[in-house]
Order: structure tokens, then C-alpha cells, then sequence
């Protein structure tokens, strides 16, 4: 019975016993008290059966994730000590592999020792031989090479001390030719200037001559009009005589300019032509002085040559005399690296053989050590065998516990993914509708 049904029935009754309270009295409030009394004893016993089922209910899920958590377990350390198992065999494996490798090379070197002593004593023998013939041509070519690098560095020295006055001697000419180059330089940018000043005289004596000429035309023109109106008043019988008399007065001035004009146009052209000759005297002195900086231009700079030439081949001589030495020290260098190189592969092969001899002298010397490493094969070979049957005990067990534990490792994780489920919906919950 719910609380829902049990509240209304408790409504239903009170409204009854409402409707009757008057007519029953006293005798109607005892029975409703006995009704109540009995009802709250129902809703207790049904508390008491729904809080033990709960109480079972969750006994049984608890057990569940026990279970499922155990097996769990089971199965892990099953298979952990499994592959545990597994692990120490390859590594027992390998183990004994290496034994065994080194036992059959022990055998293979005690069977064949007297051929690889023989063998590899020939080739020791002959090792030697060649390391001793390389050494020995090795130390005479490295006499020969600081023999020739001693003559190399004494003509080199000589050459130095031979050709140093025919440098200086190039040096020196070829600083005149270049102090000579400089003058004709000179010269040249002189001859330009000269050449400006006899142009600008020849203008400055154009403008004169032009300006004195155009004053005595003035000059002229005036003693023309004077003179014409002397001839106009002469005429005239009206004319007065002082008129007259002033007018010739007027033509002996004119006159006067006239002859101050030409005597100016006389001086203009004398001054400004002796200034263009002079000018001209000065370019035609430069161009003297050009013509003889040239000549010594041309001669210092053919003597220039001349020296530097001479240097040059005398420097090529001796550069050839010490290419000769260096070339031999190249030849012999190359030959010791050779020789070297010989000597190498020669010291290989005699490690190489030598180091086999001791190995084969110590296998020879210690059977004792071969059949301990025997032994230790067998007893090795035979704790694998062993390891093998447990890995296959242990394999047989894991698959029997992952077959028995199947169900409950089933519903454990399907136990785990409802809680993760309702946790995650819980979150939603909270974090997007609350």
C-alpha cells in the first residue's frame, strides 16, 4: 500500500467520521483512535520490508564488484607471471646460444690447430718482412725529402738576396715613370689654362678694337653733320658770320675727337694684341714644356718596362729552379704516404693473424675450459626444457581462468561503465541545468 492510497483512505475516513462526530459521541472518537493505531503499524512494516530489500539489494552489488574485481586480478596476475616466465626463457635462450657459439668455435680452433698455427705463422712471418721493408724505404725517403726541404729553403734564400736589387731597381724606375706621368698631367691641365687665356685675350682685344672703333664712327658722324651745316650756313647768304665762325669752331672739335678716337682705336689694337701675343708666347711655352715631359714620360716609362721585365724573368727563372725541389719533396711525400699505407695493411694483417694465434695457443693450452663450457650447455639446455614445461603449465592455467572468470569480469566492467554513465550524467546535470 503507498502513502498516496493510505493519505486519501485517511482523508476518505476523516471526512466520515466528520459527518458523524455529533450523532456518535464519545464511542465514535475510540474507534477512530483504534484505526489509527492500526494503520500506523502497516506503513511501519512496509518501511521495515522496502529498507530489507535495499539492504539485499546492494549486499548483492557489492558481492558483484567483488567478484568482478577479484577475477580481474586473477587473470592479471595469471598472465604477468605468464609472460614473466616467458621473458626469463628468451633470455636463458640467448644465454645459452652465446655458450654454444663459443663452444663450437672452442672445438672448431682444438680441431684445426695445427693448420691455423702454421697458417697464420706464415702470414705473421711475412707481415713482418714488409712492415721491415716499408720502414726501411720509408726512413730513406724522409732523409731525402728534409735533405731537398734544406736546399729548398737555402736557394730560396739566395734568389731572395739576388733578385732584391733588380726590385728595387723596378720599384724605383717605375716610381720616376709614375712622377713623369704626373708631370705631362701637369702640363697638359697648363696647356688647357694657356689655351683659355689666348682665347679670352683674342675676345678682350675684339671688344676693345670694337669699342674704339664704334667711338671714332661716332665721332666721325658728328664732324660729318657739323661739317654739312658749315656748308648749309656758308650757302645761306643770310647766315651771320659768328654763326659761321662758331660753327668752324665746332668742326676743329670734332676734328679733335676724331684724331683722340683714332689715336684710342691705335692704342686698343697695339695693348690687346701684344696681350694676345703674350698669351700665345705662354701656350707655345707649355706646349714646350708638354713635348719635353712626354719625351721623359715615354723614356721613364720604357726603362719602367724594361726593369720590370727583366725582374719578371729572373723571378720566373728562379721560381722554376724551386718548383723543381718542391715538386720532388711533393714525389717523396707522396711515396712515405704510400709507403705508410703498405706498412698499415701489412701491421693489420699481422695483428689480425697474431691475435688468432693467441686465441688458438690459449683454446690448445686450456681444455679444461672447453669442457666446463660443455657442461654448462647441458645443464643450461636442461633448465630451459624445465622452464618450457612451466611456461606451458602457466599458459594451460591464464587460459582456464579467463575461461571461468569470463561472466563475472563481463559484468564488472559493465558495472564500471553504468557508474562512469550515471557520473557523467550527473555532471551534465548539475553543470548545464542547475
Amino acid at each position: 500500500m503507498t502513502d498516496e492510497h493510505r493519505d486519501s483512505e485517511e482523508a476518505y475516513e476523516e471526512e466520515a467520521d466528520e459527518g458523524h462526530q455529533e450523532q456518535e459521541g464519545p464511542e465514535t472518537e475510540t474507534e477512530q483512535a483504534a484505526e489509527e493505531s492500526e494503520d500506523s503499524q502497516e506503513d511501519q512494516e512496509e518501511r521495515t520490508s522496502a529498507a530489507d530489500a535495499a539492504l539485499g539489494a546492494a549486499r548483492g552489488a557489492g558481492k558483484t564488484l567483488a567478484d568482478g574485481f577479484s577475477a580481474m586480478r586473477n587473470v592479471h596476475h595469471a598472465s604477468r607471471e605468464h609472460s614473466t616466465a616467458r621473458t626469463r626463457l628468451k633470455a636463458m635462450q640467448d644465454a645459452v646460444d652465446a655458450d654454444r657459439d663459443t663452444l663450437d668455435h672452442r672445438d672448431e680452433i682444438a680441431a684445426g690447430y695445427d693448420d691455423i698455427v702454421a697458417a697464420q705463422t706464415a702470414i705473421v712471418e711475412t707481415a713482418q718482412k714488409e712492415m721491415g721493408e716499408s720502414q726501411t724505404r720509408i726512413d730513406q725517403l724522409q732523409a731525402e725529402r728534409d735533405d731537398l726541404r734544406a736546399q729548398l729553403e737555402q736557394m730560396k734564400s739566395e734568389h731572395e738576396q739576388s733578385l732584391r736589387p733588380y726590385k728595387k731597381l723596378a720599384e724605383s724606375t717605375k716610381g720616376r715613370s709614375d712622377d713623369a706621368a704626373l708631370t705631362v698631367a701637369e702640363a697638359k691641365r697648363a696647356i688647357r689654362t694657356a689655351e683659355g687665356q689666348v682665347k679670352d685675350a683674342a675676345a678682350r682685344r675684339e671688344q676693345n678694337i670694337a669699342s674704339a672703333t664704334r667711338s671714332l664712327d661716332s665721332s666721325q658722324e658728328r664732324l660729318r653733320k657739323v661739317q654739312g651745316e658749315l656748308t648749309r650756313l656758308q650757302s645761306d647768304p643770310n647766315s651771320k658770320p659768328n654763326a659761321i665762325a662758331q660753327m668752324q669752331g665746332e668742326i676743329a672739335a670734332e676734328l679733335a675727337h676724331v684724331e683722340v678716337a683714332r689715336n684710342e682705336v691705335a692704342t686698343a689694337t697695339s695693348e690687346s694684341q701684344s696681350l694676345v701675343d703674350n698669351a700665345q708666347t705662354h701656350l707655345w711655352t707649355q706646349k714646350q714644356s708638354l713635348d719635353s715631359a712626354q719625351r721623359e714620360s715615354d723614356a721613364a716609362r720604357q726603362e719602367a718596362a724594361d726593369r720590370k721585365a727583366e725582374y719578371d724573368q729572373l723571378l720566373s727563372e728562379a721560381n722554376a729552379q724551386e718548383k723543381e725541389l718542391t715538386d720532388a719533396i711533393t714525389v717523396r711525400s707522396k711515396s712515405i704516404d704510400d709507403l705508410k699505407a703498405d706498412y698499415d695493411d701489412a701491421a693489420g694483417r699481422f695483428d689480425a693473424a697474431q691475435a688468432l694465434l693467441d686465441e688458438a695457443n690459449d683454446i690448445h693450452d686450456t681444455p679444461e675450459k672447453t669442457e666446463e663450457l660443455r657442461r654448462s650447455v647441458e645443464e643450461q639446455d636442461k633448465a630451459i626444457a624445465g622452464l618450457r614445461d612451466e611456461i606451458e603449465d602457466l599458459a594451460q592455467s591464464e587460459k582456464s581462468i579467463r575461461e571461468s572468470t569470463r561472466s563475472q569480469r563481463l559484468v564488472f566492467v559493465a558495472i564500471i561503465a553504468i557508474v562512469v554513465v550515471v557520473i557523467a550524467l550527473i555532471v551534465w546535470l548539475v553543470l548545464f541545468r542547475g
